[in-house]
């Protein structure tokens, strides 16, 4: 299959297997980069460093590299100010460049479908074959279908482009890049290793900059995973179309608010309808995966990680549109903190770091 996405040689099959190396989680996002690293193991699993750092705007568009090295800076002195010791990191793509699709294949052998992987893409995937790395996860246990064998997978595949662009900037800026993931599985990632374990099933929304990514979870198995057109900067820029205000400004308000108390109804009154659209659209994803899974595997709660996540209202909103009970999500529920650490600035930005959170709980096979 020639050269593939996760790992130091970006091979897939590690994206979903944990091994024994620990690997500090660095998102890049459109806003923002975020770095943690833990230390101990699952047992005694301590959250050591956390960090945050702006990203110069329009660095990255739709998941795509546009200013590599303003990257590589803001990356270096996240790296700086962190001081993480673990140098080799795992990371994850999204956007238009990542495609993730759950077929049914003829093959319940993980080695048939690997050497079989390439052609089954080629019903699925909407770019060249020689332009993406692929992988594959197997859903339970392999099935048979009118008496045929057969397995239900996640199929992920990404442009080599985009992925080769996050692997030089992590190494230009003097770290290791071992292990390629996507948000969707990341974030899910994360809410295992905070919640340990689920009986019921969930949807995990991680509400970005300029993108949010849905998820269906069974216990810890991803049943449906998808990327969303919403996130804060759609919600900044409609504060902006609706006060007259520029961005920077509708931006700071956004987060600090305004003691203005005319201006301050009227941005409430716009955070609330851009919020109940996206209730909506998460509403509208609900039923399409309802539509295609048995009762059994339907949603009963909602969790919300992201920086959107802490605005003021949004849970009763989602539950009003969806009817389900929504809540925020901690990454770092229940764990040990280092004690230079500061707990209330934790308390205030730790949603925002699930993919971050669910990266640094990967670790590379050796």
């Amino acid at each position: 299959m020639g050269k593939r996405f996760f790992g130091m040689k970006f091979e897939f099959k590690t994206l979903f297997k944990k091994g024994p190396r620990p690997l500090v989680g660095i998102d890049i996002g459109s806003h923002t980069i975020k770095l943690v690293e833990f230390s101990g193991n699952e047992a005694q699993r301590m959250l050591r460093r956390i960090g945050r750092a702006l990203v110069p705007r329009g660095a990255i568009v739709d998941g795509a590299v546009r200013e590599p090295k303003a990257l590589e800076e803001t990356l270096k002195a996240l790296i700086r100010n962190c001081q993480p010791r673990i140098r080799r990191v795992a990371t994850s793509v999204s956007g238009y460049s990542v495609i993730i699709k759950r077929i049914s294949v003829p093959y319940d052998d993980i080695k048939a479908i690997e050497e079989n992987l390439i052609f089954e893409a080629e019903n699925y995937v909407p770019f060249e074959i020689e332009e993406v790395y692929l992988d594959f996860n197997i859903i339970g246990n392999p099935k048979t279908q009118k008496g045929r064998p057969g397995s239900e997978i996640f199929l992920v595949a990404a442009k080599r482009q985009v992925v080769d662009a996050y692997s030089d900037i992590i190494q230009n800026a003097g770290l290791r890049p071992a292990v390629v993931d996507v948000d969707g599985f990341a974030i899910g990632n994360a809410f295992e290793g905070a919640m340990r374990k689920m009986d019921n099933n969930i949807v995990l929304i991680d509400l970005g900059a300029s993108k949010s990514t849905f998820g269906i979870l069974k216990g810890s198995m991803p049943l449906f995973t998808r990327d969303i057109a919403m996130g804060g900067a759609q919600l900044t820029q409609a504060i902006a179309d609706a006060t007259g205000m520029g961005i920077s400004e509708a931006e700071r308000i956004k987060i600090a608010g305004t003691k203005d108390p005319v201006l301050a109804r009227d941005i409430s009154q716009t955070i609330k309808e851009v919020v109940t659209g996206w209730g909506q659209e998460v509403k509208k994803a609900i039923e399409f995966f309802k539509s295609n899974s048995r009762p059994e595997e339907f949603p009963e709660t909602i969790y919300m990680s992201g920086g959107s996540a802490l605005i003021r209202g949004i849970g009763d909103i989602f539950e009003d549109i969806t009817g389900l009970e929504s809540r925020s999500f901690d990454p770092f529920k229940g764990m040990k903190k280092d004690v230079k650490i500061d707990k209330d600035y934790l308390h205030a930005v730790a949603p925002q770091f699930g993919v971050a959170a669910g990266l640094a709980l990967r670790s590379e096979e050796l």
